[in-house]
């Protein structure tokens, strides 16, 4: 079975009641509002996009990705909804990697920071084709250094990369809830999880606990 809660769940967390259940990443979140969702639309608002029709196709399918995966997270035993994550994921991966093949992947300047996060969760939910995957990883480096991409995005692909090559992760976010709800959420020791603070620290992005507790939120049955 492939891995059907990506960590594009997040874009989930902010649509939901849960934030008080985690005030260390809402604290967080309140210190860095140029991360916020309506920071971004602002940029973007001031922008003149090179191709808004990509641009309008990437929010198109995304929005369907998150629809079946909202849908199957309201039942995990569904097994049809379970398919509809897959069927969609197989089509997005067909049509990024065409894309990525005519043109590159998508940059700010032609489809906004909306865009390049949407073609962001396309390919984080590639898991069917790894070796794609990790040719993505330099140009989501390169995206983020520009300011383009939101460091965490970055470091949920860079930690998903790693994980399908059988390595350790840089940054703790590619575990299951059950591995996070672990004395050192997922990882070996505590001298992992110190290792791990120090790159997310190094990086810019929130201390571990409260991303495994926002993850762990978002990722909770809604009624």
């Amino acid at each position: 079975m492939r891995r059907l809660l990506a960590a594009g769940l997040a874009l989930l967390y902010a649509a939901s009641a849960a934030g008080a259940a985690c005030p260390g990443a809402d604290a967080w979140q309140a210190a860095h509002p140029q991360e916020s969702d309506e920071a971004l639309a602002a940029r973007d608002a001031a922008r003149s996009f090179t191709h808004p029709a990509l641009r309008a196709e990437l929010a198109e399918r995304v929005a369907r990705d998150q629809k079946a995966r909202i849908a199957y997270l309201a039942d995990r035993s569904d097994e049809a909804a379970a398919r509809a994550v897959n069927r969609i994921d197989d089509d997005n991966l067909r049509w990024l990697h065409a894309l990525v093949r005519a043109q590159d992947f998508p940059s700010a300047r032609q489809v906004g920071e909306q865009g390049v996060q949407h073609a962001w969760l396309l390919a984080q939910h590639a898991d069917i084709a790894p070796r794609f995957q990790a040719a993505l990883l330099p140009v989501m480096m390169l995206r983020a250094a520009d300011g383009e991409l939101p460091l965490s995005d970055f470091a949920r692909f860079s930690d998903r990369v790693l994980k399908a090559q059988g390595k350790p992760q840089r940054y703790g976010t590619q575990f299951s809830p059950d591995e996070w709800a672990q004395p050192h959420f997922g990882l070996p020791d505590e001298a992992s999880v110190q290792a791990v603070e120090a790159n997310r620290r190094a990086l810019g992005v929130m201390p571990l606990a409260d991303y495994v507790c926002m993850m762990s939120e978002a990722r909770k049955p809604r009624p």
